[in-house]
């Protein structure tokens, strides 16, 4: 009898559930909403309320509940009458060598035998000979069973109860996601050993080394056509016994399998292969599946460096969640695995990944109507030197890419800017945006002024972080700060310019820790590394009073070496480098909230924290205004948009956190903010009403803002979540602040070292080449924000990587990194090169219009040579 399948016959669970992904494992209930893994078998079981493997659906129909529990007993009823039948079927190998008739006949009978037989029976009746024999499952060493049937198991470790069986109860210890929840607190042992266990369960039989004249017939022909090769894949999910390589799949010629049966045995299974865990990192010796030589780990990470060297991948791409998220794959996969080919990377693949993306968009797309959205404008210039413009969608689910465009001659036309940024406007829908966030210069401006002219129910935004960056570019232009900064970069120069000087520095004194740290722009970069030297200020001492050091033939003697290891030694020096660090320290702040890792939105807490940047500033200068007054007029200058914003004041005014603390300063300003805020987002008159009557309530902690619980929270909770909680009383209200709350007040979005594909748009002159790289641009960008999301949530940045991005810190740190003409005629590889000479700091000075990222940058007049500095004030505050 043909399996259902064969026939055209649709399970009957289809009926009540959606698949999720192409290989039907995950399936979505109608009723209830449950996504539930292990395929339409487990949602029938779920919908018929069976227990131990999955939970029940409460919400199904009671016919459609009895309609399941008939159809699951009547498959096993029809399972347990096959039965019979497989002994008379495993003599069928046997009844064909006696036989001499048609071999075509012969052939088909000896394929559909083949074939039953690695559909899992054969793995049913090894299972039943190694009990019979005795054999125990070593999961039963880690738990203890909880009841007669042994389907419930007690963790010797954690002590949870696991249901469904020693099989269910080894995921828990291999900790393989998707059925139960892993063990923490198992040794690292039992994890490696169960693990290893459950590829030999799932493989179907114990693993055997391969003979010599079989191992080559392990590998599976490549197929020609994209599709049947993807489906190839499909089908051999996880590993496969030699029957099903062979016969079962298909792939195999005639004569091959001719020669196959002259064997008179069934070929034993390879060796998997199986992945190798980052916490066990011990140099195993595995068998591949096409001979008996030995493969070494050192193998195949030299294979997977030598791809990333051939291609051109840059290094940290192995941080990758998804790099990871392959390699176990393909391990746990084993042998036989056909890599896709690139056709079907360009074609369906991608596209499939397209269609993954559009999926989680729609998620963000139903949260626009409560919170809202901003686009985000994010401008930067590639490696060509062209001005690109990164279009982004952010709310508090997440950041997605929308598209991108060279904005070369764009950013000088505010009439052209203007026109895209409302053609974006109008694909989102009006009714979502809340604001529309670019630059902080002039022909941004006019854009946005006249975005709001026509769009009448949003808000132009100037990006803060682009506001504070302009702030510290100025603040670099002091005097007194330049000063520190020139000799800072001289040190990092002479250092990085020597490879045995920083190798030693690195492999002796810093713990091979760099000096430089790169961060989202290029001037906190510079004060970020600042910082850095101040940190490492003992082991840069160190450095130059060791021996090698000392015993350098040209580095040491030279008039540069030494004019670097007297500013090292210095006292006065790090005085003066400490001294703009704690100037420059609360700037530093709000770009680091700006920038912030966690899932704390921005704009709630720009203007607290911009007010409170200044008030620091001046209480570390003790309240003189000759020293706090210049950094008092850069940020002034700059941020004078921002403090005057009503989106930033009206989130301020509705922050819980700043809003009840006895220093909040209402402002005309604010309260002013508040009333604009509300007019433009709440295009109904009577909800706008309503919702000013409705803040008295608000400031005086009335109805449900002052009971015990909102009390508690104001701090806790993330303020648009507090006001879903606790504005129940005041819905108009209620409305207009989490639209206000939910946002960021910063338009970076992408790094710049995501730019992979925006490289070659200028290549691709036909319409299917830029369609092409359109979409791979789309899903390269929306790829990277979904993983820099998700390594937020999972708190997994991790410490800096040993090696860092040189590309990316010529951009961000040219001066700290990049030599002058003078110092490149210098030998400063080894010890052997020719005595260095003297090099002033004016020629380490370079051209920042070209170099700097940010458009149109603004100076402040008359202040920049302003220095009320003296060895007093720093002595004082060392």
């Amino acid at each position: 009898m043909a399996p259902p399948g064969s026939m055209g016959v649709v399970d009957p669970g289809w009926e009540h559930g959606v698949a999720q992904d192409e290989r039907k494992k995950k399936v979505k209930c109608n009723y209830c909403g449950k996504i539930v893994s292990g395929g339409i078998y487990r949602l029938k079981q779920h919908l018929a309320r069976v227990s131990g493997e999955v939970t029940y659906c409460d919400k199904s129909p009671e016919e459609v509940c009895l309609r399941m529990k008939e159809n699951l007993e009547r498959s096993r009823s029809t399972r347990n009458l096959r039965h019979p039948e497989d002994k008379s079927r495993q003599s069928c190998s046997s009844f064909r060598q006696s036989n001499n008739g048609d071999e075509e006949d012969e052939e088909e009978e000896e394929q559909r035998c083949w074939s039953r037989r690695s559909k899992g029976k054969q793995s049913v009746s090894d299972g039943s000979l190694l009990r019979s024999s005795g054999y125990v499952d070593p999961g039963w060493e880690h738990g203890v069973a909880q009841d007669e049937r042994k389907k419930k198991v007690k963790c010797n470790y954690c002590n949870k109860i696991v249901s469904g069986g020693i099989n269910r109860f080894k995921q828990h210890l291999a900790r393989i996601p998707g059925e139960v929840a892993p063990c923490k607190t198992a040794p690292e042992e039992v994890y490696v050993k169960i693990k290893e266990n459950m590829k030999w369960h799932r493989a179907g039989k114990r693993q055997n080394i391969p003979d010599d004249d079989m191992g080559a017939l392990s590998f599976r022909t490549v197929s020609q056509d994209p599709e049947q090769e993807e489906d190839g894949v499909e089908l051999d999910f996880y590993p496969v016994s030699q029957d099903r390589l062979m016969l079962g799949n298909g792939r195999f010629s005639k004569d091959e399998r001719k020669s196959f049966d002259s064997m008179n045995a069934r070929p034993k299974r390879a060796r998997v292969i199986p992945f190798q865990s980052p916490s066990s990192c011990k140099q195993r010796k595995i068998y591949t599946s096409c001979s008996n030589r030995a493969v070494s780990r050192k193998e195949v990470t030299s294979s997977i460096s030598k791809f990333f060297h051939h291609v051109g991948i840059p290094t940290e791409a192995a941080n990758s969640l998804y790099f990871q998220k392959m390699i176990e794959l393909i391990g746990l996969y084993g042998e036989g695995f056909v890599v896709p080919s690139s056709q079907l990377f360009s074609g369906r693949l991608l596209q499939d990944e397209i269609s993954t993306i559009k999926s989680y968009l729609r998620e963000y797309r139903s949260s626009w109507m409560v919170t809202g959205c901003s686009i985000l404008a994010d401008t930067w210039t590639n490696t060509e030197g062209k001005t690109m413009i990164s279009f982004l969608v952010s709310c508090p689910r997440g950041v997605y890419f929308h598209s991108s465009i060279d904005a070369t001659d764009v950013t000088e036309d505010a009439l052209s800017l203007f026109k895209y940024l409302d053609k974006l406007v109008e694909d989102i829908g009006e009714e979502n945006v809340v604001q529309v966030i670019t630059h902080n210069t002039a022909i941004c401006r006019s854009a946005g002024k006249l975005l709001e002219e026509k769009r009448k129910n949003l808000y132009w935004s100037p990006c803060a972080m682009h506001s504070t960056e302009l702030v510290l570019e100025d603040i670099s232009k002091l005097e007194f700060v330049s000063e520190c900064l020139e000799k800072s970069q001289r040190i990092t120069r002479f250092i990085y310019n020597q490879t045995w000087l920083l190798n030693l520095m690195k492999n002796e004194f810093t713990q091979g820790m760099d000096l430089l740290r790169p961060e989202v722009t290029r001037h906190a970069s510079s004060f970020t590394t600042l910082q850095s030297l101040m940190d490492h200020k003992a082991n840069l001492r160190g450095l130059f009073q060791s021996n090698g050091w000392i015993l350098s033939q040209t580095a040491a003697k030279s008039e540069e070496g030494r004019e670097v290891e007297k500013m090292v030694s210095s006292a006065a020096f790090w005085k003066k480098v400490q001294y703009v660090l704690k100037s420059v320290d609360p700037v530093m702040q709000v770009i680091r909230m700006i920038d912030d890792g966690g899932e704390r939105l921005s704009l709630p807490y720009a203007y607290g924290y911009m007010c409170r940047a200044k008030m620091a500033i001046k209480s570390i200068h003790s309240d003189d205004a000759r020293k706090y007054g210049p950094f008092w007029r850069v940020i002034d200058y700059h941020w004078n948009s921002l403090f005057h914003h009503p989106l930033y004041v009206a989130a301020y005014f509705f922050n819980p956190a700043y809003r009840y603390r006895p220093d909040f300063m209402a402002h005309s300003e604010v309260v002013r903010g508040v009333n604009e805020c509300i007019v433009r987002l709440e295009p109904d008159n009577m909800r706008r009403i309503t919702a000013l009557m409705q803040i008295p309530d608000y400031t005086s902690a009335k109805a449900d803002f002052g009971t015990d619980i909102a009390i508690g929270t104001r701090t806790e909770l993330d303020p648009a979540a507090w006001w879903q909680q606790h504005g129940i009383s005041c819905l108009e209200l209620q409305r207009v602040a989490v639209r206000i709350l939910s946002h960021t007040c910063s338009s970076v979005g992408c790094e710049p070292k995501w730019s992979v594909y925006d490289q070659v748009n200028g290549q691709c002159q036909s319409r299917f080449g830029r369609k092409s790289t359109k979409d791979l641009t789309y899903v390269h960008y929306n790829l990277r924000l979904r993983e820099k999301q998700l390594k937020r949530r999972l708190h997994d940045d991790g410490p800096p990587p040993p090696t860092l991005n040189y590309a990316l810190l010529d951009r961000l740190l040219p001066d700290w990194l990049v030599s002058s003409e003078k110092d490149e005629e210098e030998t400063l590889v080894g010890e052997d090169g020719p005595e260095n000479e003297d090099n002033d700091d004016d020629d380490d000075e370079e051209d920042e219009e070209g170099e700097n990222c940010y458009i149109d940058s603004v100076n402040v007049d008359g202040e920049d040579n302003l220095d009320v500095y003296d060895d007093d004030d720093l002595s004082d505050d060392d």
